[in-house]
C-alpha cells in the first residue's frame, strides 16, 4: 500500500513558506511602529535651529551667543546639532557659538545614497557656511568622526581657521593606522543598521542605551533610517576619503591645535573602531597634534571617548584657552 506522507520537499517547502509569512508580517508590523513613532517625534520635537537651504538640501543649524570669532562645533558620528550643550552654552557666554547637523543626522536632510567621503562633507559645510552668511574665521571644536571634517576645512581653507580643538576625535593620522584592521568587518555591519531601522528594529534594540537616560530627544534624531544611511555612506567612501587626505594640501603649521584625549582605560568607541588597540588611536592622536608647530595634546583622566559628556570643564577651557588670544586679535581689527 503506497504511503500518503507527503514528501520531504513538500514539507519543507511549506514550512520555508510560513517562515517567509511569518517574517513577512513581523517586518510589516515593525516598519508600521517605526513609521508611528517617527511621526510623533517629528511633532514632540522640531529643530530647535534654522533649516538652511544649500542647494536641494537642508541643513539644521544652530546658534547661540554674539561675538567674534565663532566656534563652531563638529559632533561625533551619531551627535547632533544639540550634543555638548554644558560646553556650548558656557561659550556662547563669551561670543557665538554654531553647530549644525551633517546630511542625513539630527534634523538635516539626507543625502544622495552611495559612498560618502570627507570632501563631501567639507562642500556641504561650505555651502551652509556661505548660505547663513557666518563669517570667518573659525574655532573648530570637533568630536570623534568630526575631526575628519574639520581637519579637512582646515587644509582646503587655512585661512578660514583661528584655531582647531579635538576632542577624541579622529584624524587623518588615526584614518591611515586604523582602516586596515576594521576594513573587511565594519563596511558589513555598519551598513545592515539601515534596514534594521527601517523595520524597528534599531529602536527596539536600543544598541546605544538612550532609554536607560530617557534621551527622547537622541532616540528621535538617531534610531531613523537616514542616519544609518549616512553611516554606511561613511563606511562605504572611507577608503576614497583616505586618498582625498593624502592628496590634499598639508596642515598650516601655524594653526593653533589642542587635542584632547579620553584618559578611560578602555574608552567607549565607536562600532567596529572598539576592534582596535585604544593605544593605537591615542598614539595616532599625540602624532597628529606635532602637526603644527601650535600643537599641543593633554589626556583627561578618567573621561570616555565623548569628552564633552565627561567632562565638559576641560573641554571648556580648551576652547578658552584658544579664544582669549583670537577675541584679543578680532577686537583689534
Amino acid at each position: 500500500m503506497a504511503s500518503s506522507a507527503p514528501p520531504r520537499g513538500g514539507r519543507f517547502l511549506r514550512r520555508l513558506f510560513h517562515l517567509l509569512v511569518f517574517v513577512a508580517i513581523v517586518c510589516g508590523a515593525g516598519a508600521a511602529y517605526q513609521a508611528w513613532e517617527v511621526s510623533a517625534e517629528t511633532q514632540k520635537f522640531p529643530p530647535p535651529g534654522q533649516l538652511v537651504d544649500i542647494g536641494g538640501r537642508r541643513l539644521h543649524l544652530l546658534c547661540v551667543g554674539e561675538g567674534a570669532p565663532i566656534v563652531l562645533f563638529e559632533s561625533s558620528g551619531l551627535g547632533s546639532a544639540v550634543s555638548a550643550d554644558r560646553v556650548r552654552n558656557e561659550i556662547a557666554k563669551q561670543t557665538r557659538v554654531c553647530s549644525y547637523d551633517r546630511r542625513g543626522m539630527g534634523w538635516s536632510d539626507p543625502g544622495p545614497s552611495g559612498p560618502i567621503t570627507v570632501n563631501q562633507f567639507v562642500d556641504d559645510l561650505d555651502q551652509l557656511l556661505a548660505r547663513a552668511k557666518l563669517p570667518p574665521p573659525y574655532i573648530f571644536v570637533s568630536a570623534s568622526f568630526g575631526g575628519l571634517t574639520t581637519e579637512m576645512f582646515a587644509r582646503r581653507h587655512p585661512d578660514r581657521v583661528a584655531g582647531l580643538v579635538f576632542l577624541d576625535a579622529a584624524n587623518s593620522v588615526v584614518l591611515e593606522r586604523v582602516l586596515p584592521k576594521i576594513a573587511d568587518y565594519y563596511p558589513f555591519t555598519a551598513c545592515l543598521a539601515q534596514p534594521a531601522a527601517m523595520v524597528g528594529l534599531v529602536r527596539a534594540v536600543d544598541p546605544l542605551g538612550l532609554r536607560k537616560d530617557s534621551d527622547e530627544v537622541s532616540i528621535s534624531r538617531i534610531y531613523r533610517p537616514e542616519p544609518m544611511q549616512t553611516i554606511c555612506g561613511i563606511v562605504r567612501g572611507a577608503d576614497q576619503s583616505l586618498a582625498e587626505f593624502r592628496a590634499a594640501p598639508p596642515l598650516s603649521r601655524d594653526v593653533p591645535l589642542t587635542v584632547l584625549i579620553a584618559g578611560a582605560p578602555r574608552p567607549m568607541l565607536p562600532l567596529g573602531v572598539r576592534l582596535v588597540d585604544p593605544d593605537l588611536v591615542r598614539e595616532a592622536q599625540r602624532e597628529f597634534a606635532g602637526h603644527s608647530n601650535k600643537g599641543s595634546w593633554r589626556v583627561v583622566e578618567r573621561s570616555d571617548h565623548l569628552i564633552a559628556s565627561s567632562d565638559p570643564g576641560a573641554v571648556t577651557a580648551a576652547i578658552l584657552e584658544q579664544l582669549g588670544p583670537q577675541r584679543s586679535t578680532t577686537v583689534r581689527r
